[in-house]
C-alpha cells in the first residue's frame, strides 16, 4: 500500500515544480498575488527633484540609505537661483532694439550650490491598501553662492577730440553710474561671466515629506519646508540690500527616484 502512495506523491510534486518555478519568475509568491518586489525591505533610496522657492527655483538629487522603516539618511546636492524679494522689472521709454526689461538697482545674478546631510523620520506610515506616508525632514550643510555682475545698456556722453560730447550706448553695472544718464535695458546674460565671485556659507533645512508613491521600488514625494542660509561675507543682490548675510526661503519640491538593494 505504501509504494502506490509514495509514487502518487512523487508524481504530484514533480508535476507541481514547473508551476512553482514559473510563479517565482513572475514575482508571485503569496496567496493574494502580491509581487515579491513589494515585500522586500530595501536599503537604498536615490532620487532627483525640481523645486520652486520664495526667491527662485532649482533642482537637485539625493543619495539615501534606509536605516529602518522609521529613518532614512540622505546626502543631498542642490542648485538654486536666488533673487531679491524687492526686485521690480521696468521698461525704458527709449526707442531702441536694446530696450529690454531690466531690474533697477540690481547688482548681481546669483545661484547657490548646496551640499548637505539629513534624515527623514516617519510620522505616519501608509495603510496596507496604500495612501500617503508622512515624514518630517531635516538637513544641514554648506552653501556656495556664485555672483555674476548684472549689466545694463546705458546712455553715456563722452567727449571727443574736438571737445564735443557724443551720445554712446555702453554696457555698465549699477555700481559704475557716475557717467551714465539713462538705462536703456538689460545687457545679455553672457556679459559678466569672467567676473563671477563666490561667497561661502552654511544652511539648515526642515520640512515635511508626503510620499505618494504606489510602489515600494519607485519613490515619489512632495516636500514642503523652509531653508535658513547664512553667508559670513554677505551676498549683494540689490543696491538697497548690499552684503546681506541671512536668507530665509520657503520651498515646494517634487521628488522621484527608486529604492533598491546593493
Amino acid at each position: 500500500m505504501k509504494k502506490p502512495v509514495i509514487r502518487v506523491l512523487l508524481f504530484t510534486l514533480l508535476s507541481a515544480c514547473p508551476f512553482l518555478l514559473s510563479a517565482q519568475e513572475i514575482g508571485i509568491d503569496s496567496p493574494n498575488g502580491t509581487p515579491i518586489e513589494e515585500k522586500i525591505i530595501y536599503n537604498h533610496q536615490n532620487s532627483v527633484n525640481v523645486a520652486i522657492h520664495s526667491q527662485g527655483f532649482g533642482c537637485g538629487f539625493k543619495i539615501g540609505r534606509i536605516k529602518n522603516i522609521h529613518t532614512t539618511c540622505n546626502w543631498e546636492t542642490e542648485l538654486v537661483t536666488l533673487n531679491a524679494l524687492k526686485e521690480v522689472k521696468l521698461v525704458s521709454g527709449y526707442l531702441s532694439p536694446l530696450a529690454r526689461p531690466f531690474v533697477y538697482g540690481k547688482l548681481n545674478s546669483a545661484c547657490v550650490l548646496r551640499f548637505g546631510y539629513g534624515e527623514e523620520k516617519r510620522i505616519y506610515g501608509k495603510p496596507y491598501w496604500g495612501g500617503v506616508e508622512l515624514r518630517w525632514t531635516y538637513e544641514g550643510g554648506v552653501s556656495l553662492a556664485a555672483l555674476k555682475p548684472y549689466y545694463y545698456y546705458v546712455i553715456v556722453y563722452n567727449q571727443n577730440v574736438l571737445g564735443e560730447y557724443e551720445e554712446n550706448i555702453e554696457e555698465r553695472t549699477f555700481d559704475d553710474d557716475a557717467q551714465w544718464l539713462e538705462i536703456i535695458g538689460k545687457a545679455p546674460f553672457s556679459k559678466g561671466w569672467k567676473e563671477i565671485s563666490f561667497s561661502p556659507g552654511i544652511h539648515v533645512k526642515g520640512g515635511l515629506s508626503f510620499d505618494i508613491g504606489t510602489s515600494k521600488t519607485r519613490y515619489q514625494a512632495i516636500n514642503i519646508g523652509a531653508v535658513a542660509e547664512y553667508f559670513p561675507m554677505g551676498v549683494s543682490l540689490l543696491d538697497s540690500q548690499r552684503d546681506r548675510k541671512l536668507f530665509l526661503t520657503f520651498f515646494l519640491s517634487y521628488n522621484w527616484g527608486s529604492r533598491f538593494n546593493k
